[in-house]
């Protein structure tokens, strides 16, 4: 009953549905922020969850989830949070964060985002004028079309991997300022210690960074 729920509910906020080729071969784990669809449930900001076969699109930001043979997805507005196995992800602003809990009041949101390089010129010696962190892949749909990338004209995508701190449904951003803001006891030292280091920028490392933080380690 709540697998029908949650069809009807994400249809009629303007779901789309996808065929079984649409990713053709990208990576699932590129394309999707888990890779592969797994039993969850949607949390509502207007009523009550409903449960289905989910995964969430990393191109697009959108919630997909399985109806028999068919990929649905859907932007709907009221959907705030989303938990598969026991991985939550929340949605601020369209776009879908996931929680790594540190402490009982200390969490990492972590943001991946895939974007289609529309625009990037190849110059000489392959080079590409962009970014350097493009990579190509077999096709890749979005915004309602299909991009086959052949070696004749290719469409690269970027893939951006951003950390936050989370605090009651935010999102701040990890730097200077918000680490203090954070850990005031650490002022100092964490003025001292950025003089002559950058703030980590993966996932692993900013959690390891955010444990030393709050446990008291030298840094």
């Amino acid at each position: 009953m709540k697998k029908i729920v949650l069809l009807l509910v994400l249809l009629l906020a303007g779901g789309a549905a996808f065929g079984q080729e649409a990713q053709g071969d990208i990576p699932a784990d590129v394309f999707y922020l888990l890779p592969e669809f797994r039993q969850g449930m949607v949390y509502f900001s207007d009523q009550g969850p409903a449960q289905g076969e989910l995964n969430i699109c990393a191109v697009d930001q959108t919630l997909r989830f399985m109806d028999k043979d068919k990929e649905l997805s859907s932007k709907a507005d009221n959907i705030n949070r989303v938990v598969i196995d026991d991985i939550v992800f929340v949605r601020i602003d369209g776009v879908f964060y996931r929680l790594y809990p540190i402490t009982d009041d200390l969490t990492l949101a972590y943001r991946r985002n895939v974007e289609i390089l529309r625009d990037v010129k190849t110059g000489a010696y392959g080079i590409q004028s962009r970014t350097s962190a493009i990579r190509e892949v077999g096709s890749l749909q979005s915004d309602g079309m299909m991009y086959t990338l052949q070696s004749s004209k290719s469409y690269p995508y970027n893939v951006s991997e951003s950390c936050f701190l989370y605090q009651a449904g935010n999102v701040t951003a990890i730097n200077k300022r918000s680490l203090r803001k954070r850990f005031p006891a650490r002022k100092d030292e964490l003025d001292a210690w950025l003089k002559s280091h950058s703030l980590p920028k993966t996932l692993d490392d900013t959690r390891a960074f955010l444990t030393r933080l709050n446990s008291g380690e030298e840094l």
